[in-house]
């Protein structure tokens, strides 16, 4: 025989309530943290995405990133609100290391729990190589020797063959290799000679490998080679001084000097003339006499009748004076 139980209304009641307190007593749930793309990447930063759900409670979410699982950086934290929508995160990161691999996740927080996300990669891209380039001295006196050096910057610089290029005045010729390759460096630097500077001249440098990377250009500025010498010349009653010297390169035939003197702090024109019409010895000489009682300190200018070479200064004289 079966048994029947019969329930009052308030042990019904009673079961009614001890239910709702069961539902009340199970804890809320923690936000959730989906990790999403790493886009806008660069050598040396990224965007970092993801999305999360607060699940009602505010919340608070940053991503955590390293070059391993174990991360040790974390992104800036930012507050997220309440509701239980889905909502989009995004941060940017920067300095990152040239073509590494990144691991990263998002992590949301709020007072009902932390959760994290997925782990995910990026790769950074690699730093563009770039070319460097420095001349010195410059000017540099007629046949004298010019330094070419500089530094390949960016991923991949070490150990690079590198090229000299030259385009020597009038510069219309164009660029062509001088002397042969050279590698860098570790640290990326690059240095090639020319021993002996005839004619003002551009250069350039280029990496032989792919992709090519042309430095920019510089002009090495070859001044005229000129020396002088004094001689006293003439009478106690007519004091004179003869001024000799050469003019380099011998293709400088005919061109304008002047004979300057020291007066205070700046050189004054005293004399000119114009170099010799035939050169000598691969040099183009010239001389003077000058008329003057007193001494000084002088020197002698000479301007370039092709263009090819700059104007130049001899190293002054000192030239003594009569009583």
């Amino acid at each position: 025989m079966s048994r029947i139980i019969k329930l009052t209304a308030a042990a019904l009641s009673l079961l009614a309530l001890s239910g709702a307190d069961a539902i009340a007593a199970s804890p809320p749930p923690a936000p959730t943290a989906t990790t999403g793309a790493a886009t806008q990447i660069t050598y040396q930063s990224a965007v970092l995405e993801g999305s999360s759900n607060p699940e009602g409670a505010a919340t608070e979410i940053y991503f955590e990133y390293g070059t391993t699982t174990a991360y040790g950086t974390t992104s800036s934290p930012v507050e997220l609100g309440g509701g239980t929508a889905t909502k989009n995160v995004s941060a940017t990161v920067t300095g990152l290391a040239a073509y590494k691999t990144y691991d990263y996740r998002l992590v949301a927080v709020s007072a009902n729990g932390t959760t994290k996300g997925a782990n995910k990669t990026f790769k950074t891209a690699k730093i563009p190589l770039s070319l460097q380039i420095d001349v010195s001295p410059n000017p540099v006196v007629y046949g004298g020797l010019v330094t070419v050096a500089g530094t390949l910057a960016g991923t991949g610089n070490v150990n690079q063959a590198v090229a000299l290029q030259q385009n020597p005045f009038p510069y219309t010729a164009g660029f062509a290799q001088v002397g042969n390759t050279e590698l860098t460096s570790s640290t990326g630097a690059y240095m090639f000679t020319i021993p002996s500077l005839e004619i003002s001249t551009e250069y350039r440098v280029i990496n032989v490998s792919q992709p090519t990377v042309v430095s920019p250009i510089v002009l090495e500025t070859d001044a005229l080679a000129v020396s002088v010498h004094t001689h006293g010349v003439g009478t106690r009653a007519h004091p004179a001084t003869r001024f000799t010297g050469t003019v380099a390169p011998a293709s400088e035939t005919d061109a304008k000097y002047a004979i300057q003197e020291l007066i205070g702090t700046t050189w004054k024109l005293v004399a000119g003339g114009i170099t010799a019409n035939a050169p000598r010895n691969g040099v183009v000489p010239f001389k003077i006499v000058v008329h003057f009682h007193h001494g000084g300190f002088f020197r002698v200018f000479v301007g370039s009748v092709e263009g090819a070479n700059a104007e130049s200064f001899s190293a002054p004289v000192s030239v003594r004076g009569y009583p």
